[in-house]
């Protein structure tokens, strides 16, 4: 990198890309600044960007950092070289290079949320995604959540789906299931919420799937809605605005037993192989697992 007029010039791949102000911090002073994250978006881009090609993408931006607020972006201007996706509520964009990342963190996106079905077949998820939020923090709630990430693998077991998992960088887990692209989002937002309701069927008494908060009474939320039309979910690798810029993280099954917060990954994180790699060869047809949860009951 080199200065150039109060700026830096990042080297994605084939393109240069310009970051101003690159001192700025971004997670609070004395923390990861705009440049650290702009690094962090080309280093990690081996590995996000297969999570992300051929995906509409929104922005959480936070220009001041995210001690000041940010504001959700889904129709950003960008450069003619950013590529874009046609979808029935608009133009969005599309990270389908290292560039496009780098780009992204000098306009401070600090986020970055991702539709479930990707070209040519928006409206037909690829991806299901269950959303573990629990009602507190600290080691003793997310411990819960390991408990409930391993419900919801049996419970998609059951239904003949696969089970991946990641932290989000905030408090929970998700666990996310690869399918065939051959049912419509709302299909797929119905099987969803039966495999939801299913697990927390289980123990209800420390599992809801409860949308209103005031329901739960301190239960986990076994979270079903990140399913459905035009709905999102934060990238895979994605950092998250919060103090010290934890990351969204996949993590094996194995390494999962190890962890004792959502946050314990962060811009740092040294990853050889993507734990989500290959997933698209577990895909599954979500029509017959929901044939599968009706004969279940």
């Amino acid at each position: 990198m080199a200065e150039h007029g109060g700026a830096v010039r990042v080297r994605a791949g084939r393109r240069v890309v310009e970051v101003r102000k690159p001192d700025k911090p971004l997670f609070g002073e004395g923390g990861p600044t705009k440049e650290d994250l702009a690094r962090y978006h080309e280093r990690i881009a081996p590995l996000m960007l297969p999570q992300l090609k051929g995906r509409p993408i929104a922005l959480d931006r936070y220009p001041d950092g995210v001690g000041a607020g940010g504001f959700f972006v889904k129709h950003p201007s960008t450069p003619e070289w950013v590529r874009t996706v046609e979808t029935s509520g608009g133009t969005m964009m599309e990270c389908r290079d290292a560039a496009t990342l780098v780009w992204c963190a000098d306009q401070a996106a600090i986020t970055l949320h991702a539709w479930q079905s990707r070209e040519p077949d928006l409206g037909l998820p690829d991806r299901m995604v269950l959303d573990l939020d629990p009602a507190g923090d600290g080691e003793e709630a997310f411990a819960e959540c390991r408990a409930a990430a391993r419900d919801v693998r049996e419970a998609l077991d059951e239904v003949g789906l696969a089970a991946y998992v990641m932290t989000t960088g905030s408090r929970g887990l998700h666990v996310r299931s690869p399918l065939r692209p051959e049912a419509d989002d709302q299909e797929v937002r119905r099987l969803a919420e039966g495999v939801a309701d299913r697990v927390a069927a289980r123990r209800p008494d420390e599992l809801t799937t409860e949308v209103r908060k005031e329901a739960r009474k301190g239960r986990l939320f076994v979270d079903f809605l990140r399913n459905g039309r035009e709905q999102l979910a934060v990238a895979p690798y994605s950092v998250r605005a919060r103090p010290g810029a934890p990351v969204a993280a996949p993590v094996t099954w194995e390494e999962l037993d190890g962890l004792e917060s959502s946050r314990a990954f962060g811009t740092d994180l040294e990853r050889e192989a993507c734990p989500f790699a290959g997933m698209g060869r577990h895909a599954r047809s979500p029509r017959r697992a929901l044939e599968r949860l009706e004969r279940l009951g």
